[in-house]
């Protein structure tokens, strides 16, 4: 097989990166640089919280941002909250995770890290909540007669009998556990002090702050994506601590919602009193408007999957250019990808339709003259240009001094599709019908004698659903 007929299915590969920013096609190496400069002001430290919609690219952006922090010898830490949120308490990843990185870093005393490992473990064994001895005896009880028994009547009337014989012993048990408790409390609260000042010393032997990044919190479970930043702020508030979450900021504020009850203004001030600076990523479209080289963010991930046609890469970007999500542009290409044909012709139209949610084909393809002729005039009232007065040159022209590209693929069609409806509108052919179908059937799937611009679409919509049924 040539290499160019290779299918390469794109694939973020967080777990080796080697080289930071490598790919960057959305300008996020900028705002790496501007994150580093301000986390190593920060000797303070801080909670920071990195806001951008989903498919926006966040945990491209700090994948790679731990790469650049990592090169520029910072202490870094990634973690997938997702994928721990079967824990009860974040407390103990957290401090595990500070635990293991530090004891990597050789500029540090490992009895201060051994120090830490010891009043983590008691912190963590503060937190844990009590159950009464007795509560937990009678709950047995109780579960033992629901199995053991041979009604339910039965098992219902022994543990009634358990609960009223037993009910003096529990509320001695429970007064005696509670002022055993109050007891306990200031040696609690002395653990978790102690916590905290072992670990702000073991900080201040760091050269710079470390970076725990903390990724997919808004997929987690509520109650512990909010126990997690509860448990950040309350024992890692610490100097050259810089914690950075990684969130959707609506949907943790819906989490909020749903613990707490509060309302949606509460909810986003209950969330700010946990985070010291909002950072938002500034999204793809934004990125798009501001730069010239947004074209280049669509040949770019072609050219990965080993499609170098420059036809396709234009009308797959002018399709899609007011939308250009990044998981979402990465997903149409990949679906490209799978059903490409060995026709540019067919290609084209099989782009189209992927990228433009299935909408008339060659309607989009007369949106798109019209997108580029506005390049150069200005004029942003032009809706429509008939194609018999289609200036070919003119659109050649444009498309090179902006994108840099020669088209032929696309001209051609212009060209034809032109010389067409020249020859209706002038001349009054009377095999114009026969001769659009001829037309068509050159970029068609599959030619028809009775080709026409209904059965042209319907082609394309129906290979898509056939071979891939999207919901575009």
């Amino acid at each position: 097989m040539h290499e160019k007929d290779q299918l390469n299915w794109q694939r973020d590969n967080f777990e080796n990166i080697n080289e930071a920013w490598e790919g960057d096609l959305w300008d996020r190496k900028r705002l790496g640089e501007q994150l580093t400069n301000y986390v190593d002001r920060l000797q303070c430290g801080a909670v920071l919280a990195l806001d951008a919609r989903w498919g926006e690219g966040k945990t491209w952006f700090v994948r790679h941002w731990k790469k650049h922090l990592e090169d520029e010898k910072h202490n870094v830490i990634y973690l997938d909250a997702f994928a721990n949120d079967y824990l009860d308490d974040p407390f103990l990843v957290i401090s595990s995770e500070i635990t293991s990185c530090l004891s990597k870093d050789c500029d540090l005393d490992q009895k201060h890290i051994d120090a830490f490992k010891g009043k983590a473990a008691a912190a963590y064994h503060a937190l844990l909540p009590s159950l009464p001895k007795v509560l937990l005896t009678l709950g047995l009880n109780l579960i033992s007669g629901g199995v053991l028994g041979t009604a339910v009547q039965e098992a219902y009337k022994v543990g009634e009998k358990v609960v009223e014989s037993a009910t003096d012993e529990i509320g001695d048990k429970i007064k005696e556990s509670i002022e055993e408790k109050i007891e306990a409390h200031e040696a609690d609260k002395n653990t978790l002090l102690a916590f905290k000042q072992q670990l702000s010393q073991l900080a201040e032997d760091l050269d710079k702050p470390l970076v725990f990044i903390i990724d997919e919190l808004d997929r987690c479970r509520p109650d512990f994506s909010i126990r997690l930043i509860e448990r950040i702020k309350h024992f890692f508030d610490i100097p050259k601590i810089v914690f950075i979450l990684v969130v959707n900021k609506p949907q943790f504020v819906s989490g909020i919602r749903h613990i707490y009850g509060y309302g949606e203004d509460e909810s986003t001030i209950y969330l700010e009193k946990f985070v010291d600076f909002e950072i938002p990523l500034i999204s793809n479209k934004s990125i798009q408007e501001s730069t010239k080289n947004a074209y280049e963010i669509v040949a770019k991930n072609f050219i990965s999957i080993g499609e170098d046609c420059s036809d396709i890469h234009f009308i797959f970007h002018q399709a899609v250019v007011e939308n250009l999500n990044n998981r979402e542009l990465k997903r149409k290409i990949n679906i490209y990808a799978l059903l490409k044909t060995k026709s540019i012709e067919k290609n084209i139209f099989l782009a189209l339709a992927i990228a433009s949610n299935k909408r008339d084909l060659l309607r989009k393809l007369s949106e798109i003259y019209v997108r580029v002729v506005k390049l150069e005039s200005g004029n942003q009232n032009i809706s429509a240009v008939p194609e018999q007065n289609y200036d070919i040159e003119k659109f050649r022209l444009i498309v090179n001094e902006h994108y840099k590209i020669e088209l032929k693929v696309v001209v051609d069609f212009y060209s034809e599709i032109k010389e067409l409806m020249v020859s209706k509108t002038q001349y009054h052919i009377h095999n114009y019908v026969e001769r659009r179908a001829e037309f068509l059937n050159k970029y068609a799937l599959s030619p028809v004698n009775n080709m026409d611009d209904h059965l042209f679409l319907s082609q394309y919509l129906n290979y898509l659903k056939t071979n891939f049924d999207t919901d575009d």
